[in-house]
């Protein structure tokens, strides 16, 4: 982060354009074509054609087209976002660069939006781990302490000691109510993970899917979509999974006794994805909602593919995406109200 802090205008502009073009000399002129080292205009952020004077700026037909924000902020923010392990807030981001949270926002929101539409979608082989993660609609605790008698605190530590089921209060009134509305926006991660053949490697590919919830249906329809059949597939002993053993080497690990078989059979890998998902969840985001859901699912899902990678491989590869998603469909004038229009769901 210091080291683009203290670049100049001039190393940022070149910079961008050199991830964009691959040289300073063989610009492409957006308006005639032309390939040719093209006029710095530095003041401007922008560059000049030799050949029909159109002035461009480096992120010309991207998701940052028309930006009003300076390109050494846009180029901090890309790096912060690169290098934090389990995501950054709009707000962090908002204090580190200097700008409005609802820019940051925006911003944020075009980077998921690039790693969505730009995601990998090859076939997946070998030994494949399926699993489903429960996010959102958390339920709300009561705004009533709740403090039992103690007449009630000696009739249950009898009951305990007769050994008999003691229930627990449960929220009654607006606290219940409430809780079942938060429970509308409950929405299930599918995680689809190839592990490496060499051990100790992990998983080298992912992919991610949003249901409604984790059911026969939705796995019969994803699976033979991304999975090369007669791969061999680690699941838990969820009825939804049942069906894989038609077509492919199903195992699965019984997670009620175990968390892996003598035999080896287990989904660590898609278990860490969750947990750093949900790890984000609860310390960054504090909370997803279902509408955009799936992009915050295909972000660890890049950021778990490339944890091997360094800050620079990261960065190309984030750029890339940039400059061939082309321009923003969902997050272009968000606060003028043009956004997406519904979730992008699993449908059966």
């Amino acid at each position: 982060m210091w080291e683009v802090a203290n670049l100049d205008n001039a190393q940022v502009l070149q910079t961008f354009a050199t991830y964009r073009w691959g040289s300073l000399d063989k610009v492409i002129c957006p308006g005639c074509g032309a390939i040719s080292k093209p006029f710095f205009r530095v003041d401007r952020a922008q560059l000049r054609c030799r050949h029909c004077d159109r002035h461009f700026s480096p992120l010309v037909n991207t998701v940052f087209a028309d930006r009003k924000i300076p390109l050494k902020k846009l180029l901090m923010a890309l790096v912060k976002f690169i290098s934090s392990a389990k995501g950054v807030s709009a707000l962090e981001l908002s204090r580190i660069i200097d700008v409005q949270v609802k820019t940051a926002t925006v911003l944020l929101g075009k980077l998921r939006e690039c790693l969505l539409r730009q995601k990998d979608t090859e076939t997946l082989s070998g030994l494949i781990e399926i699993d489903g993660g429960y996010f959102g609609g958390k339920p709300r605790k009561s705004c009533f302490r709740g403090k039992s008698k103690p007449g009630e605190i000696a009739a249950m530590v009898e009951a305990r000691l007769r050994g008999e089921p003691v229930s627990k209060r449960k929220p009654k009134g607006r606290a219940a109510r409430r809780n079942w509305e938060k429970r509308k926006n409950r929405r299930v991660v599918m995680v689809y993970r190839a592990v490496c053949p060499e051990g100790g490697e992990g998983a080298y590919a992912t992919r991610t899917f949003i249901a409604l919830s984790e059911n026969s249906a939705v796995v019969d329809k994803i699976t033979p979509e991304i999975v090369v059949p007669n791969s061999t597939i680690m699941t838990d002993e969820n009825a939804a999974y049942t069906h894989l053993s038609k077509d492919y080497d199903h195992h699965c690990v019984e997670h009620s006794l175990e968390f892996c078989t003598i035999n080896g059979v287990n989904e660590n890998q898609a278990e860490s994805f969750f947990s750093r998902m949900r790890r984000a969840e609860y310390g960054v985001f504090h909370g997803y909602r279902p509408k955009y859901l799936a992009d915050y699912a295909q972000e660890f899902a890049w950021r778990e593919d490339a944890r091997r990678q360094t800050e620079m491989q990261k960065l190309m590869n984030l750029l890339r995406r940039v400059f061939d998603a082309g321009m923003s469909r969902w997050w272009r004038g968000y606060w003028q109200g043009h956004n997406r229009p519904g979730e992008l769901l699993v449908r059966v």
